[in-house]
């Protein structure tokens, strides 16, 4: 398969699953997520959309009930717990997922079509985990972020050369996934139970369990802007130090050693 056999959006309906946990702490986050399925309803996938909060705040949004609910699958998990355990809900959603790709998705990332149907290819040429852009990840400003809600001009984003806040390969925000290789790599990580660095353990768990992991030759994923809440930092000083060492732990290890770790009956809590 290859970028040619793409004629329209079609073609990734019975081989795609667009999965996106969320808990929408502001009114940002709210826009951003509107403004994300909006993009993906072009792919024409399966897309589900799972909340995890103490009410289901995505569920009374007169947008959401008018023109979404054609075209996403909506879950509502109760959850009072202050940290967002997005990792354990990732795994919930990639068990019911039934396509070959999964894109996991975050609420408030834009990357173009032809970047995802990129992805796809390198997926069915034996990727584990196809991140769709070249390693470039930028933030968008309120105002940027404003504009690209409207309408999402790639071209344009493009044309501008808009720096990167990374000086390495980013390797979250939006990834794509050959389901039952990743599983086999044991999914997500649970004990990343809030924001921390499961972005850099999933990339060098993979690697080192042998599996391959790419990014797309060309095209930037962009941010859009929200308020940084208590989901977008480390909840504790604990915590920080707690995940960053489960990183140091995963990645010193060799590929026997991990492979009996991710089979551990502690490995999902």
């Amino acid at each position: 398969m290859n970028l040619h056999s793409f004629k329209d959006m079609s073609n990734l309906r019975d081989i795609l699953t667009v999965i996106m946990p969320v808990r929408l702490d502001s009114k940002e986050r709210m826009d951003n997520l509107k403004a994300v399925l909006q993009h993906i309803s072009c792919l024409d996938c399966r897309v589900i959309v799972l909340e995890a909060d103490k009410t289901p705040v995505l569920k009374e949004q007169m947008w959401m009930k008018e023109e979404f609910m054609r075209f996403i699958e909506y879950r509502f998990k109760p959850d009072d717990a202050p940290i967002f355990h997005r990792t354990k809900y990732i795994n919930q959603l990639l068990s019911e997922a039934t396509t070959e790709i999964v894109a996991v998705w975050d609420a408030d990332i834009l990357v173009s079509y032809r970047q995802i149907k990129e992805a796809v290819v390198l997926i069915n040429q034996g990727c584990t985990i196809a991140y769709p852009y070249n390693g470039e990840y930028v933030m968008l400003s309120d105002i940027e972020s404003n504009s690209a809600r409207r309408r999402f001009d790639t071209e344009c984003l493009k044309n501008r050369k808009l720096p990167s806040v990374f000086g390495r390969p980013f390797c979250g925000g939006v990834f794509l996934v050959h389901r039952q290789r990743y599983i086999k790599c044991g999914g997500e990580n649970e004990h990343f139970t809030g924001w921390g660095p499961e972005d850099a353990e999933r990339l060098r768990r993979v690697s080192i369990l042998g599996y391959v992991v790419k990014w797309t030759k060309e095209g930037q994923a962009y941010h859009l802007y929200h308020p940084r809440g208590k989901n977008s930092n480390f909840y504790t000083d604990k915590d920080a130090i707690r995940l960053r060492m489960e990183l140091v732990k995963v990645c010193s290890m060799d590929k026997e050693e991990l492979q009996n770790y991710i089979t551990e009956k502690t490995w999902k809590q």
